[in-house]
């Protein structure tokens, strides 16, 4: 009964420390889209930020006070995951992941 019992808590504590090791943000919002690159360019003023990927290809992404920002820094030259939604004709950040993506 001891050993059913510690089995069952090593169990239940792995798949914990998986659960928040994945720390993954959720797409919470319908028609949500992800996009990986490096930071181009940071404007905190006017809470922009230019992605460019490794093709060559750049976005602009705005966020607002709601956009969670998980990891490091947002700087140029950072390695960035942006999940966002589009509307009004620009590309908004629901939540930055800035440092190591985990491609």
């Amino acid at each position: 009964m001891k050993k059913a019992l510690t089995l069952a808590a090593v169990a239940i504590l792995t798949v914990s420390i998986a659960a928040v090791a994945a720390d993954k943000p959720k797409s919470s919002a319908a028609g949500e889209k992800t996009a990986t690159g490096t930071i181009a360019k940071v404007d905190s003023a006017s809470k922009s930020l230019t992605v460019t990927d490794s093709k060559g290809t750049s976005w602009t992404f705005l966020w607002n006070d709601s956009t969670r920002i998980l990891g490091g820094e947002l700087k140029e030259g950072a390695t960035v995951q942006v999940g966002y939604t589009e509307g009004d004709g620009k590309m908004w950040a629901t939540w930055i992941r800035a440092g190591e993506t985990g491609k």
